[in-house]
């Protein structure tokens, strides 16, 4: 019995550290690019985004809950065209990445 607030103090300096090493997942992702296609029946999306020559094309797809806007008013995911820069808030499914919101930037402020 002397020793239980030993063994129960040894017990959490060895397990704490394992439970803080742990990394996070971030539960949004944030992409930043210029839309390259828009299926609105399919409710897909990509992006084409990255710097220089590091570009990559990012799939997501747009629910019935996603809210698309430009300049704070709604839109439909067909209004969005190839060439637009967006902002897409995204988190991952079973299905991929889903976006929650999109937003279509100015895209002259970028240039």
């Amino acid at each position: 019995m002397r020793y239980l607030p030993r063994a129960a103090a040894l017990a959490a300096i060895l397990v704490t550290p394992a439970l803080t090493s742990a990394p996070v997942q971030p539960s949004t992702y944030t992409y930043r690019g210029t839309v390259h296609t828009v299926q609105p029946r399919a409710g897909s999306l990509e992006l084409i985004t990255g710097v220089g020559f590091a570009l990559r094309l990012v799939q997501m797809r747009a629910v019935a809950a996603t809210r698309i806007e430009k300049a704070g008013v709604a839109i439909a995911l067909a209004d969005l065209k190839p060439g637009d820069v967006v902002r897409a808030d995204c988190r991952r499914t079973t299905m991929g990445l889903v976006a929650d919101r999109i937003i279509e930037i100015d895209g002259t402020a970028a240039r």
